[in-house]
């Protein structure tokens, strides 16, 4: 069955067999044997025909960007095939608000927040904003949440929390209590939230029964708070193989075990994507994503665990000259093949099928979209949904 991602590829060889054809019918008139030219013609549409096979629909992330690119982005998606859409919140854009209109936009593909906050609403807030895309998008919704730094906790939300971890767990467990208020009352009284709710037998259950829930974290003590209670972790851009092998997993594992639970939960790992006919282009604007986090103290334990010192001296000097051409012809090779897809289409697939396409339970493409314009992002989403579609 051929697949609309066949059928692309198949338009675009329609110039290539004829031309391949008429080399045939050139060198038949010259004298050449047909034998051989059969030979050498059936070799060269095998290897036009190669096919690009995913072991499983990817997913797209999007942060930055108005909802209206967004919602379209989602449909391209969910039209070549991917698995999900997720989106970030930060404060240009709503996840709630987002998610709402990707809900009524789209049909079969799934919807992820990665990540809305937390600290800055209370679960009851969360519980009955996520009930409501529930229902609006009959059970497609992964609730991902996050608590941020804590430089955005305090300066953004004012919170001043010294204990994240163990706030992030008692938010996610009062998540599922409000949801169950159909089947009984909430009687939560935690250390930091207290939730007193009478049962509803006349609210509906969620479409699934459940939802899923999922964490951002990057060090230990979140990464384990994940593992004890969240259904997945949403995986930062700046994971490398070695960060997920020796820090996050285990970390996942520990949690898990500490909560008594079978297995740790799956890694939706977030992964910087840019396809351009220019591979220079591609390159400079993956680089471009990986500077405006590396300067973010934030990510210093991602970064020096993977020993990018210099590069991170270099960034953040050149940041704090605002040359900002400085910081992207900072960010160095091995950074860029650790953490990004980048370049023309087939080099693209390559570098997925190569690094990140068993790294993660479900890798999320993340768009480049720092300190670049509008278009360049509207521009590399569709590239992204065409190069990887899968059908």
């Amino acid at each position: 069955m051929l697949g609309e991602f066949t059928v692309r590829r198949s338009e675009k060889l329609r110039p290539r067999i004829q031309e391949m054809t008429d080399g045939f019918i050139d060198a038949m008139l010259a004298g050449e044997r047909p034998v051989d030219l059969i030979e050498a013609l059936l070799t060269n549409l095998e290897k036009e025909m190669s096919s690009f096979v995913l072991t499983k629909p990817p997913a797209l992330t999007i942060q930055g960007g108005d909802v209206a690119t967004v919602v379209r982005a989602g449909v391209t998606a969910e039209r070549n095939g991917f698995a999900s859409i997720w989106t970030t919140e930060l404060y240009n854009r709503s996840a709630v608000v987002t998610l709402s209109a990707l809900a009524t936009a789209t049909s079969r593909i799934g919807l992820g927040s990665g990540i809305a906050w937390a600290f800055g609403r209370t679960p009851l807030t969360l519980a009955t904003d996520a009930r409501s895309i529930d229902e609006i998008s009959n059970g497609r919704l992964s609730l991902g949440v996050g608590t941020g730094s804590p430089q955005s906790m305090s300066e953004w939300h004012g919170v001043a929390e010294p204990h994240p971890a163990s706030r992030a767990k008692e938010f996610v467990r009062v998540l599922r209590q409000i949801w169950k208020i159909n089947e009984g009352p909430v009687a939560h009284e935690g250390r930091f939230y207290r939730c007193d709710l009478p049962p509803d037998p006349t609210l509906p259950p969620l479409i699934n029964g459940s939802m899923p829930v999922l964490m951002a974290g990057v060090q230990p003590p979140m990464l384990r708070a994940a593992g004890a209670v969240a259904d997945g972790l949403v995986g930062h851009p700046l994971f490398t193989l070695r960060y997920v092998e020796e820090v996050v997993g285990p970390a996942l594992a520990e949690g898990a075990k500490q909560a008594d639970r079978d297995a740790s939960p799956p890694i939706s790992g977030m992964v910087i994507c840019a396809v351009s006919d220019d591979p220079k282009a591609a390159r400079a604007a993956a680089a471009t994503q990986i500077a405006a986090y590396t300067v973010r103290r934030a990510s210093d334990a991602m970064l020096e665990f993977n020993g990018w010192i210099e590069e991170t001296a270099a960034i953040r000097e050149a940041f704090g000259r605002k040359d900002y051409a400085a910081m992207v012809a900072a960010v160095s090779d091995r950074m860029l093949d650790e953490t990004a897809i980048f370049g023309t289409v087939d080099e693209a697939r390559q570098r997925y099928q190569q690094r990140f396409e068993s790294l993660y339970d479900q890798p999320l493409l993340y768009s480049p979209n720092s300190a670049l314009p509008p278009e360049y992002l509207r521009d590399n989403l569709e590239a992204i949904c065409e190069t990887f579609a899968y059908s």
